[in-house]
């Protein structure tokens, strides 16, 4: 079975199971930090991916990590696949947890990129365009892309919308050397 069907069984279940405590946002938080903490360490999930590195060296790494900064039950949840030998999923874990959440609180994530940065109204308007066409509450990410040039690309899920002008310049360029 892939590491992601695994990942995402483990998600589901720790989801069904926050719903129960009634500590769903709780470990929603736990699991914005792992997947940050993942993100931006490397080394980490090197660790964590190494067949060699025993389960219990894996669990006090973790341990350590976040034992401080997020709720007991996401901790056990922890433990538990670094002794079933499944640390390696924990990152896909976080992200299938997330996306779970956004599902269940019918949030959609949206990014835009633009040449500079937006100003807070603009972001708002985006917010209120991914709102209405998707009947959703929107988490929009917001970065500046300077080989844009100017406009903007705005992706929510797997739908694209590329109003850039390096987009337009391309397309230009394309359709001049095609031309004879």
């Amino acid at each position: 079975m892939s590491g992601y069907r695994v990942a995402s069984r483990y998600a589901k279940s720790v989801f069904g199971l926050a719903i129960e405590l009634k500590l769903v946002d709780q470990v929603y938080n736990d699991m914005l930090l792992i997947e940050q903490v993942c993100k931006n360490n490397r080394p980490l999930v090197v660790l964590l991916k190494n067949p060699i590195v025993r389960y219990d060296y894996k669990l006090k790494v973790l341990t350590r990590i976040f034992e401080k900064h997020i709720d007991k039950t996401t901790l056990k949840f922890i433990n538990l696949i670094c002794r079933k030998n499944r640390a390696d999923i924990l990152p896909d874990t976080s992200k299938v947890f997330i996306d779970l959440y956004h599902e269940y609180k019918g949030i959609v994530r949206a990014n835009v990129s633009s040449a500079v940065a937006l100003s807070a109204a603009i972001n708002k308007d985006f917010e209120n365009i991914v709102a209405k066409a998707t009947g959703k509450k929107v988490e929009l990410n917001s970065k500046v892309d300077e080989s844009l040039i100017g406009g903007y690309v705005l992706q929510v899920g797997d739908d694209m919308l590329d109003d850039s002008m390096k987009n337009k310049l391309n397309a230009l360029r394309r359709e001049l050397k095609s031309r004879p």
